[in-house]
């Protein structure tokens, strides 16, 4: 097959795949025809975010990281959007997220989640549309996206906060330290920033990473007071606990995406499954400094730290897949013009709808995600290893 006639054909399945996305999320949003799984409860992620901003405005700051008072109160300020029975919704993030949350608690829940996912969107598209307008039309009508789009989650966030940051780690790195410090607002995708930037000893990106994180740290504290800082620590102490871990587990088990979740849903015991874990972590890391430490900015090393970030962090879920979407792009371009390893685009393919196809394959405890993010890190990987080693410069010595 030659490369014009796999980019026909890519076109024609994204399109279609698209279509039908738009049509799923248009119709959902609107209590339309249904022509996919049912949406029982409109942006349901974005409400907790919503009632964090409100509860601050309202002087209930003390309820958002208390579960059982913080759920009762979402259910009083959107009655006609949860269930009175409704349980278990929490705020899990950091303060720095509240912080960026606020500006939207000004505004009613439906006209704040428009603006949220407008300006996340838009974001996202000033790092990555202009430079592959095609690829990026691509993403915004993924399976990850309209998972996105339905949860009202921030990964279109994160997703311009990671993307840019790497693209501007050698010619801007205070602008890259900038964006990638804070994207530590959702520390699981974070966790493999400082190891790539240590790795590949940009130390200004880190130093400006650090140094946004702790600026970012410091507002926070001084607008929500220390108390509020110790109660998130709190409660991020007691999300580890076993009780907690098994209500996340049995509530959101057929989002996951992790080799965690893969092992519980496979029948595996807990302390197996967490070995699993584990061990897939030691491998994303060594994989992301090796990356980093030897060779120089690719769509392949962008891919490899992408992909490891599903490896390491035990709480992923479908929507944050979307971060991944950019990367498949880049590593499919790169396959038409090299020509694709054995059974590539078949990974391409799986990755490509696995954010709304997993959903069924965990409730039918068939867990492939992490498999299938794994097969794409190794494409990722193969391709890194095409490339020419970079020398990186060794430190002066005195003659």
């Amino acid at each position: 097959m030659t490369g014009r006639s796999d980019l026909r054909i890519a076109a024609l399945f994204c399109g279609a795949v698209g279509l039908y996305d738009l049509l799923f999320v248009i119709f959902s949003l609107t209590r339309g025809p249904v022509i996919g799984p049912l949406v029982d409860i409109l942006f349901p992620d974005f409400l907790v975010f919503h009632a964090a901003a409100r509860a601050f405005f309202q002087g209930k700051l003390a309820l958002v990281y208390d579960i059982d008072a913080f759920t009762r109160f979402q259910i009083a300020s959107y009655p006609d959007r949860l269930d009175p029975s409704a349980t278990f919704r929490p705020f899990f993030y950091p303060p720095i997220f509240l912080l960026m949350l606020l500006p939207l608690g000004a505004f009613a829940v439906a006209k704040a989640y428009g603006l949220f996912m407008a300006a996340t969107a838009a974001l996202a598209t000033a790092v990555e549309g202009r430079r592959d307008p095609w690829g990026w039309l691509a993403v915004l009508l993924s399976p990850a996206a309209a998972e996105v789009v339905l949860a009202g989650q921030n990964t279109f966030l994160s997703l311009a906060l990671l993307y840019g940051g790497l693209r501007l780690l050698e010619r801007s790195p205070g602008a890259a330290g900038l964006l990638l410090g804070a994207l530590s607002f959702k520390p699981q995708l974070w966790i493999l920033v400082p190891v790539a930037l240590v790795a590949a000893r940009q130390w200004r990106a880190l130093a400006w990473t650090l140094t946004t994180l702790l600026a970012l740290a410091l507002a926070s504290l001084v607008l929500f007071g220390l108390e509020f800082w110790l109660a998130f620590l709190t409660a991020a102490k007691a999300a580890g606990a076993p009780q907690v871990v098994d209500e996340m587990y049995q509530r959101i088990y057929m989002h996951m995406t992790t080799p965690l979740a893969a092992a519980r849903i496979a029948g595996l015991p807990p302390a197996v499954a967490a070995v699993l874990q584990v061990a897939s972590a030691l491998l994303a890391a060594a994989a992301v400094w090796h990356a980093f430490r030897h060779h120089g900015p690719s769509a392949a090393r962008t891919a490899v730290l992408v992909t490891a970030t599903f490896l390491v962090s035990p709480y992923t879920l479908n929507y944050d897949l979307l971060l991944l979407m950019p990367a498949v792009v880049a590593l499919f371009r790169l396959g038409v013009a090299k020509g694709f390893y054995p059974g590539e685009r078949l990974v391409h393919i799986a990755i490509w709808v696995i954010p709304s196809m997993g959903l069924l394959l965990n409730r039918h405890d068939l867990p492939l995600t992490p498999l299938i993010v794994l097969l794409l890190g190794t494409v990722a990987w193969l391709r890194l290893r095409e490339t020419a080693k970079v020398e990186l410069p060794r430190p002066a010595t005195a003659g």
